[in-house]
């Protein structure tokens, strides 16, 4: 297990990350199969709460790009509900904000990151989806860093950023060489969305934390 202090805080990019923790990203294509296999199918009730979501998002959105606060009320929230993960057998805490800064080019881009954790072994990043934020991609570092720092290294422990528009999945392993893989893009803006593969993710995550 790595500790948090002063690791999560300099990690900066997936170098610092390979430097420091001996971390790679796993070369066996069924490492991360947890996003495209046995993805559970959604009731109808879930499938009407994710086109809510999406009719807020797609309403508050054209006013313009979203802070991580509203990301959370209208999007982050509603999908950890209909997940399950705000009743038993889950807990969740939300054990701090982080300040981030990233070198791109010649700019520095600063942004807010609100984060959860569901059952010790989920951790959720929340990014502002304000011009000049944090993107996405870039937040992975920051979050597998903060993986790196289970209490359950015998475990597998998974992640997931998102800012609204987009959201990638993370699988962290510990044992022996510590490994990780990241899943593809989906995305929430066009209105053919993703936003039911994202549950059926959650879904899929929740079932792998319980176990």
């Amino acid at each position: 297990m790595v500790s948090s202090v002063g690791i999560t805080d300099t990690i900066k990019s997936l170098s610092d990350l390979q430097t420091r923790c001996n971390l790679h990203q796993a070369e066996d294509e069924n490492f991360f199969n947890e996003w495209l296999t046995d993805l559970p199918q959604l009731s109808p009730q879930e499938q009407a709460g994710v086109t809510r979501i999406k009719q807020r998002y797609d309403y508050h959105r054209v006013d313009g790009l979203l802070l991580e606060g509203t990301i959370n009320l209208l999007v982050v929230s509603p999908l950890l509900e209909l997940a399950g993960f705000l009743d038993s057998p889950y807990r969740i805490r939300s054990p701090y904000g982080i300040n981030l800064e990233i070198e791109e080019l010649e700019e520095i881009i600063r942004g807010f990151i609100d984060t959860l954790v569901v059952q010790e072994k989920l951790w959720i990043f929340v990014v502002e989806s304000k011009r000049n934020s944090i993107p996405v991609a870039a937040a992975i570092p920051q979050l597998l860093a903060y993986m790196l720092t289970t209490s359950q290294p015998d475990k597998p422990v998974f992640g997931m950023v998102t800012n609204g528009d987009e959201f990638i999945f993370l699988k962290l392993t510990l044992t022996d060489t510590p490994k990780y893989d990241v899943s593809r893009t989906f995305s929430l803006f066009p209105r053919r969305h993703e936003l039911a593969e994202v549950l059926q993710i959650l879904k899929r995550l929740g079932q792998a934390v319980v176990v």
